[in-house]
């Protein structure tokens, strides 16, 4: 896959853009009406972003632009891109590439979106080609997490500092939109490079999170509450096929356990959605849901290509809330488990066992309407064990499931 790179012009490109350290994208008209991809979000401007278009001018389009900015280290990125045709007519139905990690650029930062691990990049090769469809208005999202832990860079003193006073060194990537078909001279685009920081001052972020009322009908999980350090994010997996504040998540669930889940209905991500009847689909369609679960005396079984396991209907109370309980019933083909409740599904063992959980609001389809997937990876119990922390000369021991050192305190060896 790394051998598909595209055009960039000559070794002697190779070697200026590796110099520079090529930068990012401020949005901006097409010119000479060539195709273009352009990030329409997050939106950098003067103030959270560095315009770096002179590094790059001679080997892309007049209308190619290149910006660079900072983010935190461990960021998820929601990067939208509105495709068109000749700088005005939206490109409909077709796949955008992101390079991530650009050829020549240097880029040395670690990323994952969905299941693809993006390393470094050498030379003409970029770290990742992930790939894309546009909707009907021409519009294309991918999500990005970094994963960057060593060698990050110093907090930035702002959003817009110059990276000739990064300290220690730099630790960035290169984000590059590809329009099918063109090469670096033959279409508009927006090249984009985040600069990895340890964190940012006053906790300000350039990340631009998903808007939490988009107008859209909503049905939102607000519990179990399901955070970073007991979930794994998978948005990046459904983003084209669903809303753009639609979320994707997975997380652990012991083999025989109940679990209860409740929801917030909105008519347009504010107003609570009273008295209506929603539905859940449990082992959604399209997700190859193979665990067994019970609601009420309902058995729900593995789900098969379009079809769904259940959909269970419930109403919503004068708050909008629903609430539905599932017990799950697998007691073979479990998964080991897992080290940690954020575990990455790439190190399960022997083999993922899981159902996905979509919430439906009757008459609105998945474009239509904000919502949150869980999908539960079913696994044997966990043990209890034992842990030492120390702090100083100050020794504690910790017993539990997956026990974790208190604040301040590290493992001891």
């Amino acid at each position: 896959m790394k051998a598909r790179f595209s055009k960039i012009a000559s070794a002697s490109t190779a070697i200026a853009i590796a110099v520079f350290g090529l930068t990012a994208i401020v949005p901006s008209t097409s010119a000479a009406g060539l195709p273009s991809v352009r990030l329409v979000s997050p939106a950098y401007t003067a103030a959270n972003s560095v315009d770096s278009t002179g590094d790059i001018a001679q080997y892309y389009s007049p209308g190619t632009k290149a910006f660079y900015t900072y983010i935190a280290a461990g960021s998820t990125l929601t990067l939208k891109y509105h495709a068109t045709t000749d700088g005005t007519t939206a490109a409909a139905n077709i796949e955008i590439a992101l390079q991530v990690n650009a050829p020549w650029s240097s880029s040395k930062a670690n990323w994952v979106s969905g299941t693809t691990v993006v390393g470094p990049q050498d030379g003409g090769n970029f770290g990742a080609e992930l790939k894309g469809k546009t909707d009907a208005s021409g519009d294309v999202t991918f999500v990005i997490t970094n994963t960057d832990t060593k060698s990050l860079e110093n907090p930035p003193s702002a959003l817009n500092q110059d990276r000739d006073k990064v300290k220690p060194a730099r630790l960035y990537g290169t984000m590059k939109p590809i329009y099918p078909g063109k090469g670096d001279k033959e279409s508009d685009t927006d090249l984009v490079t985040f600069d990895v920081a340890s964190s940012l001052q006053g906790g300000s972020t350039p990340t631009v999170e998903t808007p939490k009322a988009s107008g859209l009908p909503s049905m939102r999980l607000v519990s179990p509450v399901y955070t970073k350090a007991n979930s794994v994010d998978s948005t990046g997996d459904i983003a084209q096929y669903y809303s753009a504040d639609t979320k994707a998540f997975y997380a652990y669930q012991t083999a025989g356990s109940s679990i209860t889940l409740k929801y917030l209905v909105t008519t347009d991500g504010k107003t609570p959605l009273a008295n209506k009847m929603v539905s859940i689909q449990v082992n959604a369609p399209w997700s190859g849901s193979k665990a067994h679960w019970m609601s009420g005396n309902q058995a729900i079984g593995p789900q098969s290509d379009g079809g769904f396991g259940a959909e269970i209907k419930k109403k919503t109370n004068a708050k909008g809330e629903v609430t539905f309980t599932l017990k799950n019933t697998d007691t073979a083909n479990l998964e080991n488990a897992p080290t940690a409740y954020n575990q990455d599904r790439g190190a399960i063992k022997p083999a993922a066992l899981y159902g996905t959980i979509k919430p439906i609001i009757p008459g609105f389809g998945d474009k239509e309407a904000d919502t949150d997937l869980l999908t539960l990876h079913v696994h044997a119990a966990i043990a209890k064990s034992t842990i030492k922390c120390s702090s100083g000369s100050t020794v504690k021991t910790v017993i539990g499931y997956l026990p974790a050192c208190p604040a301040g305190y590290t493992i001891k060896k």
